[in-house]
């Protein structure tokens, strides 16, 4: 998502979600319209690099089966106890099945992305695409098809509607995706275009495919800012079947959905329910994968990864151990960050020291049987990622801002090849101690002190017990620092609310990006993103530059660049501790299931294209002794 540049930056912040709509035209539009001067040709799709694999109509995607069986029920666990099912709040917790990124459930989106290319969204609601020739402006035209639950078309109008719920509604993070978005103008019934505040490349533009369209005939009546226990009307390939709050909830299969016989929903969709069921614990979650109550558990847990299912079904074949790819994200599947809205961690050399202090490498190789990755960029395993000094095309990008930029930048490799990465054990504390002393901390009586006195103490933020278990052991590399450490253990609502209303010290985060980047950076990183997904409260011109550069980009080259100039001066202020790496997720599965003999090099396809094989299912019943009913 481009951001705005430094001149242009207050006035785009202040115009921020200025939608304006209006109705244009109501004419029909036919497919074969000529192309209009200032227009590209209308596309079925968008791709960043310019290919797409797949022509218009395509029957199927290469790695869904399009026989596939439908049927069966897949169970699943919830960590959170969900209170409100309307979409986008900035406010309590939203039930499973709002989200369309990585799983299509309750509600479409515009665009559907391809699991074996990069960069890659083909056309779901919207049929064709066309883009003006200056960038600054994109329209989108709607299938005939296209359906809300009830049999209501959708239109242009509710494309409108559901990106203002967006500007009113959403959160700070989700928000600043779409800062760049200026206007959204009803062409027709459907029929919208897109205006930008500037140009935007694809990449910007695909994230009007990342988020579900919402029903504006349905919403007219009713207040979309508030919680709703009431399941709304939606368009996707499930509707809200049974639920209680705090327990469970199963999403039914609709079998005249709109676009099952779509090329990119063919084949996949297969289960006609999906249930979730709420454990807020893991050590719980674990007991009922192994006693079949869920069907998957994604295991989080390095030591139970290799130590906790030495079992007998598992030597019968009957439970698995399976890796899936999801390699259309990249990034830090976590990362630890310090409020910088905080005065002490304003101070890069406190920031350093904090880094130095997490002997990730330790903490890797005893306490989690060397299963993670370690990680090497913000962009890990991709060309996009920073390695040695900065090429010339990276310096051409950085020497603008190197009187704001620490030298370092400039001089030494990020990561595993700095000097900071070089230290561990005692010499990491040392080094950090004399930082910490540069930076006016003393140590008294085995405490360390501000100049006034004030003992330097933080409060970790946590709503899990795995995020504990890294923190342990930081917290005694802390204590012989002189730094009081504390973990406060909170329920998801409460987590959420500390979050967003800004009232952490430090806290865990995600900071998961879509390959090519899009919408997370500045949703992640941005000055303009204060909420829940910057956990730093990261505000910073420079990095504000380099996030527009990166969403300026055209090509690969430019990209790689952009990327990589980002990369170093996000190491080099130390404004995250990158903890985990997006790899492969690594489930606990009943084997139950059969897969495509396709599988996409981007992603595992789990679970849309997957199906319930009913011979598999009824060796795992009789060995546990379960049936198919349940006791809700």
């Amino acid at each position: 998502m481009h951001v705005p540049c430094s001149k242009a930056w207050t006035r785009v912040v202040t115009l921020a979600f200025l939608f304006v709509g209006s109705e244009v035209a109501s004419s029909e539009f036919a497919k074969g319209d000529p192309i209009e001067e200032g227009w590209g040709a209308w596309e079925h799709g968008l791709s960043y690099f310019g290919d797409f694999k797949y022509p218009p109509e395509f029957s199927n995607f290469d790695y869904a089966n399009p026989d596939a069986p439908k049927g069966g029920t897949l169970v699943r666990s919830f960590a959170s106890s969900f209170n409100h099912f309307t979409p986008f709040l900035a406010k309590g917790v939203s039930a499973p099945g709002v989200s369309v990124i990585g799983s299509m459930t309750l509600y479409d989106s515009l665009l559907w992305t391809s699991a074996d290319e990069v960069g890659v969204f083909y056309g779901n609601l919207a049929e064709r695409i066309s883009i003006s020739d200056d960038s600054t402006k994109v329209r989108m035209r709607l299938r005939k098809e296209t359906r809300w639950h009830d049999g209501v078309p959708v239109t242009a109008r509710d494309i409108k509607f559901s990106f203002e719920h967006i500007r009113d509604n959403a959160s700070l993070g989700v928000k600043s995706a779409y800062l760049s978005l200026k206007q959204v103008d009803v062409v027709s019934e459907r029929e919208v275009m897109f205006t930008y505040h500037y140009p935007v490349n694809k990449n910007a533009m695909m994230a009007l495919g990342k988020v579900g369209m919402l029903p504006e005939h349905y919403w007219r009546e009713l207040d979309s800012s508030k919680t709703t226990t009431v399941p709304p009307l939606s368009s996707g390939p499930y509707r809200v079947g049974k639920f209680e709050l705090g327990k469970f909830i199963e999403f039914e299969r609709v079998p005249n959905y709109w676009g099952k016989d779509l090329g990119i929903h063919k084949g996949r969709h297969n289960f006609d329910k999906l249930r979730f069921d709420v454990y807020r614990d893991a050590t719980i979650q674990r007991e009922a994968i192994r006693k079949g109550l869920l069907d998957v558990f994604v295991e989080t847990s390095a030591s139970q990864w290799v130590t906790g299912y030495n079992i007998a079904t598992r030597e019968a074949g009957l439970l698995q151990l399976q890796e899936h790819a999801f390699k259309q994200y990249v990034g830090a599947l976590s990362a630890l960050a310090f409020n910088l809205t905080r005065e002490r961690y304003q101070d890069v050399r406190v920031r350093e020291a904090l880094t130095l202090a997490f002997d990730l490498d330790w903490m890797n190789s005893i306490v989690h049987y060397d299963v993670y990755a370690k990680p090497q960029s913000y962009f890990h395993g991709t060309f996009l990622a920073a390695t040695g000094l900065p090429s010339p095309d990276e310096l051409a990008i950085l020497e603008p801002f190197r009187d704001q930029l620490p030298e370092r930048v400039f001089t030494e490799p990020p990561f595993a090849e700095s000097s900071v990465a070089q230290l561990s054990g005692r010499a990491a504390l040392i080094r950090a101690q004399t930082l910490l002393a540069e930076a006016g901390w003393q140590m008294r009586d085995g405490q360390l002190v501000d100049a006034a006195g004030e003992p330097f103490e933080i409060e970790f933020l946590v709503n899990t017990k795995a995020l504990e278990r890294w923190l342990l052991p930081y917290l005694e590399k802390l204590r012989q620092l002189g730094i009081a450490g504390a973990i406060r253990l909170l329920d998801t609502a409460q987590y959420l609310n500390m979050r967003r209303e800004n009232r952490n010290e430090a806290a865990f985060g995600s900071l998961a990006i879509s390959f090519p980047p899009n919408q997370e950076l500045p949703a992640y990183f941005a000055s303009s993103s204060g909420g829940f997904a910057n956990f730093a409260r990261l505000s910073s011109p420079v990095v504000d530059e380099l996030i527009e550069e990166i969403m300026n980009t055209r090509n690969r080259q430019e990209l790689a660049s952009a990327c990589r100039a980002l990369d170093r001066v996000l190491w080099w202020q130390f404004y995250f501790i990158p903890v985990r790496v997006i790899e492969t997720a690594r489930m606990v599965m009943w084997n139950k299931f059969r897969r495509p003999d396709v599988i996409a090099p981007y992603n595992s396809g789990w679970p849309d294209t997957w199906w319930r094989d009913e011979a598999r299912a009824d060796r795992v019943h009789q060995a546990l002794g379960l049936d198919e009913t349940r006791d809700d």
